[in-house]
């Protein structure tokens, strides 16, 4: 885990942008050309003007030199530093629609599966992502071209102490190397932990209702403490790793220069060197051992971001629900046959359905009838290619469902859930939610014909009543209306309703029930209820044991 090569994963994103990657990496360049001269300059300095007292003319030339250096270095920095943060949010914003795109795509089998924070904290991890492409990486990647010219000056300055260099800059690369010890699996540890305590935050605030009404406070609170105290073991492991590291780091550097000094000291005692190119020597060994250290450490420092690449893309790699699904449905559903199907939901060890076999014909409005627990709502994710049996078959116009592409699918069946979940925005939003090709007209025409003009006057502000979270803003039964105006809207081949009077009141009740038993649908109408009183219309009972 966290192999460098993972880097390469996303070139795709990077190739889109690539004119502005180019243009950074061209300014670091520039930026590494135009300051190398400065050392020397300013062993010139030294040794021309300060020891040999050449007066403030000379100096002051230099210093306009250096300025003039500096400047240019500045302007050039910060042009390539922000081609690097646009290209950080553009390729995180891109790998975060990737992600969120297809985490939407994936079977409901891993998502029901799966806690909510868990895959949230999947996703947030495309953040981390960017930082590969900050200009302090890049800036450590580009180090090598101040340290090559360094090394070229420094040759030709003494070539006697940069043989010296050249011998301890390996040393000081693999010790550097070495220092960081356990650094990438405390690394991994704590990401882990963070994503499943992102997990436990997201079930407390999800279901912080019922742990008030349940009392269950102190045990979610010890569930959470348990977590957390696993992430703060992880992090000090890793801050430990950080601290020997860099310990370890200051005293290799404080000793390699200490030699530098003893042998350019006794250079220096011999005439055989100036104090001036010692101080430009000192100089452009901090750019060299800088530059190696960052080598030597960029491994370990971009493999938490190469960690962050490979789990994304576990998500991205994973087989979608329509894999393998790539037959379409071009006519309308006319036959819906379940044929000896058996399920069972992973981790539960009883089947959930037992060979169950019936068939819907188009036009029919059927009733699935059976009492809690007996599968009923199972049946209709089946149906809608949720989940898939795990044995016998499901056919659509005797095509088994395994095969049919789970959007092409869903664009013929319409449903009215058991549990309405409704999206911010207003009421009308949700009624057009999936239909682009449908308009405020289309809307006001369905409910004028439904009879519910004045249920929806009603609201506080009519179709224009904001929805703020799920179903905040309108009651249960409001809810309900405003996904059964939604799902007739959609015109399908099938229209589902799942357990529709059970749990509303009695207007709604009534309203809905007068509307089945009223309105001519040209489809497939199927009704899943362990209630059958009222729905005299229904012409064939499906049962369910």
């Amino acid at each position: 885990m966290g192999k460098l090569s993972s880097i390469l994963k996303l070139r795709p994103y990077i190739k889109k942008h690539r004119l502005i990657f180019v243009a950074g990496i061209i300014g670091m360049l520039l930026g590494s050309i135009v300051s190398t001269p400065v050392p020397y300059i300013i062993g010139i300095i030294m040794d021309k003007v300060l020891i040999a007292k050449k007066g403030y003319n000379l100096l002051y030339m230099y210093a306009s030199v250096i300025a003039i250096l500096y400047i240019l270095r500045y302007v050039i920095s910060i042009a390539s530093n922000y081609m690097f943060v646009k290209i950080n949010n553009l390729v995180v914003n891109d790998l975060r629609c990737s992600v969120m795109d297809k985490v939407m795509e994936l079977p409901m089998n891993y998502l029901a599966n799966t806690e909510k924070g868990y895959v949230q904290s999947r996703i947030g991890e495309c953040s981390s992502v960017g930082s590969i492409f900050s200009p302090t990486y890049i800036g450590i990647i580009l180090s090598l071209t101040d340290a090559v010219l360094a090394l070229v000056t420094m040759f030709a300055i003494n070539y006697k102490l940069s043989i010296v260099v050249l011998i301890l800059t390996p040393l000081f690369f693999f010790a550097t190397k070495m220092s960081m010890g356990n650094f990438m699996k405390n690394t991994k540890e704590m990401l882990e932990n963070n994503a499943t305590l992102n997990g436990e935050c997201f079930e407390i605030i999800n279901g912080i209702e019922d742990i008030k009404i349940l009392n269950g406070k102190q045990s979610h609170l010890k569930k959470f403490n348990k977590k957390l105290s696993k992430l703060v073991k992880s992090s000090l492991k890793q801050s430990k790793s950080t601290i020997m590291f860099m310990g370890n780091i200051t005293v290799i550097n404080n000793f390699g220069t200490l030699l530098v000094l003893l042998v350019a000291g006794i250079l220096i005692l011999k005439g055989q060197f100036t104090v001036g190119l010692y101080t430009s020597f000192s100089l452009y060994i901090a750019k060299v051992f800088s530059s190696v250290q960052g080598i030597g450490t960029l491994g370990t420092m971009i493999k938490p971001v190469c960690l962050s690449i490979e789990r994304l893309y576990e998500l991205l790699d994973m087989d979608d629900e329509n894999t393998g699904k790539n037959q379409f449905l071009n006519d309308k559903i006319n036959n819906i046959k379940l044929e000896n199907v058996v399920f069972k939901y992973k981790n539960n060890t009883k089947n959930v359905l037992n060979n169950i076999n019936f068939e819907i014909n188009q036009g029919e409005k059927v009733i699935i009838k059976g009492e809690n627990g007996s599968g009923k709502s199972t049946i209709i994710k089946l149906l809608l290619g949720l989940y898939k049996p795990d044995e016998g078959k499901i056919l659509c116009n005797n095509i088994d469902i395994s095969v049919i592409n789970n959007k092409s699918l869903r664009e013929r069946i319409g449903i009215v859930s058991q549990s309405i979940f409704l999206f911010r925005g207003t009421v009308l939003d949700n009624i057009l939610y999936g239909q682009n090709e449908k308009k405020l007209e289309d809307v006001e025409t369905l409910i004028k014909k439904l009879g519910l003009v004045e249920y929806i006057n009603r609201l506080p502000k009519g179709l224009d009543t904001e929805i703020t979270q799920n179903t905040s803003g309108v009651s249960g039964g409001q809810a309900q209306v405003i996904a059964f105006i939604r799902v007739i809207l959609s015109n399908k081949d099938v229209i589902i309703l799942d357990e529709p009077i059970s749990n509303v009141d009695a207007l709604t009740r009534d309203l809905i029930l007068g509307i089945l038993r009223d309105e001519d649908f040209e489809g497939t109408l199927i009704v899943v209820s362990h209630v059958v009183e009222g729905m005299d219309f229904i012409n064939r009972v499906i049962e369910i044991k």
